[in-house]
Formats: C-alpha cells, sequence, structure tokens
C-alpha cells in the first residue's frame, strides 16, 4: 500500500508524492549534497523503509500525522538503526492507558520495529528502526517553549518529512522547524565569543547540547554534521541574522559580530548550566521509561555504546531479561570508562 505522501527529496522546491503529484510543502534542511545522499537508495532500501512505514501506518491508522526521518542515516550511514519519529494526534493507539500517560508526562516513548524481507539476490534482509511518539500539538510546542534543548537541538537539524497527512499538518510541521533553529540560534549565540564563524557557531552548539544528555558521541562531533551539509546551516545562520540584527551582525570575512549583552551572556552560562543538569535527570527517566516500551532496549543502548566509544561489556541473561533492576552496575561500569557523559 502507498502512501498519500510519501516524498522523493528535491532541494529547494516543492516537495513531490511519489505518485508524480506536488504537493507544496519544503523538506526541511534540504541544500546541495544533501540531497545527494539521502537520494543514494536502491530499490531493496526503498522496499523495507516502506515496510517499516506501513507497520507505523497500521499501527497508528487515522491518528498518524506525519512520520519523519533525522540523525546519521539520513547523513548517508547504513551501519545505524533506522531514527524516526512518529507524530500523532493523541494517545489512543498506545497498548495501554499507562503508556500514553508517561508519554504525556514525559515524551517521547520510544518504540522498537523490524521488517524481514527477500532482496534483489533472494537473500533474506531485516529492517530494523526505532520510531519516537509523541502529538504533534506537543511536538510543535516543543520547538518554541521548551527550556531543555532535548527537541529543538535535533529539529535545527536537516531531517526528511516521509509521510504527513493533510495541509493543515504540513503546516504545523513547517512552523515546527522553523522555530527549532530560531529557539536554537536564540539559545547558542549568547554562549559564544565575540566573533564567530558559522561552523563555529553549529559545532559549538551542538557541543552544548550533547553535554545535556547522557550521549555517546563525542563533543566534537558538530562539526562533522556541520562539514556534510554546510549550505543548509550556512544558510539558516544568515536567515537568522537578517531577522535579528540585534543579536548578530555579519561581517566582510563571512564571520558574524556577537551583539549579546553582557547580562544575556551571563544568563546563558546559567542557562547551559541549568540544562546539563535537568537533561542527565531527563535522560535516566527516558531510559527507565523506555525499559517498558523498547524491545530489547539494554541490547540496543549497548549497541549504540560501542559503536560510538568503542566499548561494550557482555550483559547477563538476568540483566537482559530485566534491564530497570539489573543493567546499573553494567550501566555504571561502562559510564567509569567513558562510554557516555
Amino acid at each position: 500500500m502507498r502512501f498519500p505522501f510519501l516524498y522523493s527529496v528535491q532541494p529547494g522546491v516543492p516537495m513531490h508524492a511519489n505518485d508524480g503529484s506536488q504537493f507544496p510543502g519544503q523538506f526541511h534542511g534540504q541544500a546541495d549534497g544533501h540531497e545527494a545522499a539521502v537520494n543514494k537508495r536502491d530499490a531493496d532500501t526503498d522496499r523495507s523503509l516502506e515496510a517499516l512505514l506501513n507497520e507505523i501506518r497500521q499501527k497508528h491508522k487515522q491518528s498518524l500525522s506525519a512520520i519523519l526521518v533525522y540523525g546519521s542515516w539520513l547523513r548517508g550511514q547504513r551501519d545505524t538503526m533506522l531514527d524516526f519519529y512518529v507524530l500523532v494526534d493523541d494517545y489512543s493507539t498506545l497498548d495501554s492507558r499507562w503508556q500514553g500517560w508517561m508519554c504525556s508526562l514525559l515524551p517521547p516513548n520510544v518504540y522498537h520495529i523490524h521488517h524481514r524481507s527477500a532482496a534483489t539476490g533472494g537473500e533474506m534482509m531485516e529492517s530494523r528502526a526505532k520510531y519516537a511518539l509523541l502529538t504533534l500539538a506537543r511536538f510543535r510546542s516543543a520547538m518554541k517553549n521548551d527550556f531543555h534543548s532535548y527537541f529543538w537541538a535535533r529539529f535545527a537539524q536537516p531531517c526528511e518529512v516521509l509521510y504527513v497527512r493533510d495541509e493543515e499538518s504540513r503546516k504545523a510541521l513547517d512552523d515546527a522547524f522553523a522555530s527549532a533553529t530560531k529557539t536554537f540560534l536564540k539559545r547558542v549565540v549568547p554562549a559564544m565569543g565575540d566573533h564567530f564563524s558559522s561552523n563555529e557557531l553549529w559545532a559549538r552548539g551542538l557541543a552544548l547540547t550533547y553535554q545535556c544528555e547522557l550521549r555517546t558521541e563525542s563533543n566534537n562531533r558538530g562539526d562533522s554534521i556541520y562539514d556534510f551539509n554546510p549550505a543548509y546551516y550556512d544558510r539558516v545562520l544568515g536567515n537568522f541574522a537578517a531577522e535579528q540584527p540585534g543579536l548578530l551582525v555579519p561581517e566582510n570575512d563571512h564571520s558574524f559580530r556577537n551583539l549579546s549583552s553582557g547580562f544575556r551572556r551571563k544568563l546563558s552560562s546559567f542557562s547551559w548550566a541549568t540544562r546539563r543538569l535537568q537533561g542527565k535527570l531527563l535522560s535516566l527517566l527516558r531510559l527507565m521509561k523506555a525499559a517498558f516500551t523498547f524491545n530489547d532496549a539494554l541490547e540496543y543502548l549497548l549497541w549504540k555504546i560501542r559503536r560510538h566509544s568503542g566499548l561494550y561489556i557482555e550483559p547477563t541473561a538476568r540483566q537482559l531479561k530485566h534491564p530497570l533492576i539489573f543493567a546499573w552496575p553494567l550501566l555504571f561500569k561502562l559510564y567509569r570508562q567513558g562510554a557516555f557523559r
């Protein structure tokens, strides 16, 4: 079954459905080399991707508003699990009321899906994905109003809209993406020095947000993210500078001058310190919540830690079966070894 709006990606032009019909809108973050990597998907990848999307569609039915993909898979890495964001009208399609209650209290809920299919050569191919779920209304609000960077830091970066239900949902997404970049830059610019380049701002900003979570990525990962699609990040910052002349101004050498007041800079330093403390607590709470919603949660977490840090400790059967009760000593050992911060 085909989705009514499953987009092929083209830079700087309206999105198009796979049936050739045009649906007005812009792909968030599309610029120059970004689309080349995204479009290097063979027939097997497209089939497995659509199968995963269809599983999400069947699960959430008419409540489904949009499906987004983001993260390292979108930047061309294929040795990783797909990261989807699933946006819904409400939590009525979740397996239990307490899952909806937990998602309302601390979004998003995270789920694991997989699909096996025959590849072109006849061998079996297994596709896996995790998807974070929350309502479209909460997603939109988070980009504008959340103090913590969890949502607006992720979606200040490019993402691909794989499915959107209708024009109203698309407009809500456009507003959310625009708000995410503005919120990110308003929070980061006062934390910069007197003069900075676009690369320096995005690298510093992403490093600040990584420090506000339990992350396995190194703090210099922002450089590689910027290098993958500098045209997008430069354009976003240039547009922001034009809209916020009292906060920063461009200079002749393609750098920017920071006009933040001394008070704003001190407030920014205090705010980021607060986010770091808040973020560690929220990350622990989300890990505990994921143990109830994510299949093989500990295996996935250990795989992700080894992928980014090279560190691994073999879990026991008891830890795999009851991670929320027995996995803490293992995770503490990895933390002491520097597997995550």
